[in-house]
């Protein structure tokens, strides 16, 4: 692996882990939960906690180590932020997410008994579009480091595209590892590990879709609004459906899409590329 590639990782993920852990230790010292999946706009809440502020804060930043990493290493192999929007290869980046939620939602909606929410539509809307933009300008910004540079140079070898997948989609699944901990340990080992397992090899898949998007239409920028809806939409479903079991069906059909289109729609080694 490159000097520069072992540069990149270890400002990523030493930047997300440092700043992680030292939220979920500071949280634990205050006696204040920390909320992972809450939005950069509660934050900035008129009533907010300010035991709370701290640990949030922290871990917000954390999410930032792949945007840190592209522009403290990344020059020649940095990847292009507008690209190809024009190219009809463009729709996969908001077909895929749909694509992969809408079973869950599905069968969430014929086999869950709903009590119903306690958030009126537009409670809901207003909900959803603050964690997409959320979203947007945090996870998002991984594409920087995960797509607009890691991807590029791990593509110029004569690796196949699905390798570069698996290996890009590793990398990037390890660096979440200490949130997922923190989510699930405490629900012990018989729950944690399969979790993991299933988080990694749902990574991997996703890697090989958004490289895919990547590799056609060359944007970052596309990449950070496909980021951002895959996981608000995953948001969506647990937000209108909290008890639904049907979460791990959108990892399946991620792997689905992957064998169609390693199938039928392969794309090839290219040293150059």
């Amino acid at each position: 692996m490159a000097k520069k590639t072992v540069r990149y990782l270890l400002i990523a993920f030493l930047w997300t882990w440092a700043f992680w852990i030292f939220a979920s230790f500071l949280s634990a010292s205050l006696n204040r939960p920390l909320v992972t999946n809450a939005t950069i706009f509660a934050l900035f809440s008129p009533t907010p906690d300010s035991g709370a502020f701290a640990p949030q804060l922290i871990f917000a930043l954390g999410v930032f180590g792949p945007l840190i990493g592209y522009q403290l290493v990344a020059t020649k192999q940095k990847g292009t932020f507008i690209g190809h929007l024009q190219s009809k290869s463009s729709l996969l980046a908001f077909l895929i997410p749909v694509a992969i939620t809408v079973p869950g939602f599905l069968l969430s909606a014929f086999l869950i008994h709903s009590e119903g929410s306690a958030l009126t539509f537009g409670q809901v809307v207003i909900t959803v579009g603050l964690y997409f933009l959320s979203n947007l300008l945090t996870s998002g910004t991984e594409e920087f480091g995960w797509r607009g540079f890691l991807y590029p140079t791990l593509r110029q070898t004569n690796d196949t595209f699905w390798n570069i997948a698996w290996k890009g989609g590793f990398i990037w699944a390890v660096w979440h590892y200490p949130l997922m901990i923190f989510l699930y340990w405490g629900l012990g080992i018989a729950v944690a590990l399969p979790t993991l397992i299933g988080f990694t090899a749902g990574i991997v898949a996703m890697a090989y879709l958004s490289n895919y998007v990547y590799e056609q239409t060359q944007s970052i920028a596309l990449l950070m609004g496909m980021h951002a809806l895959n996981n608000t939409l995953n948001f969506t479903l647990l937000l209108l459906y909290p008890n639904t079991p049907f979460t791990f069906v959108s990892s399946l059909a991620s792997w689905g899409l992957v064998i169609y289109l390693e199938k039928k729609h392969p794309i090839a080694s290219c040293a150059s590329a």
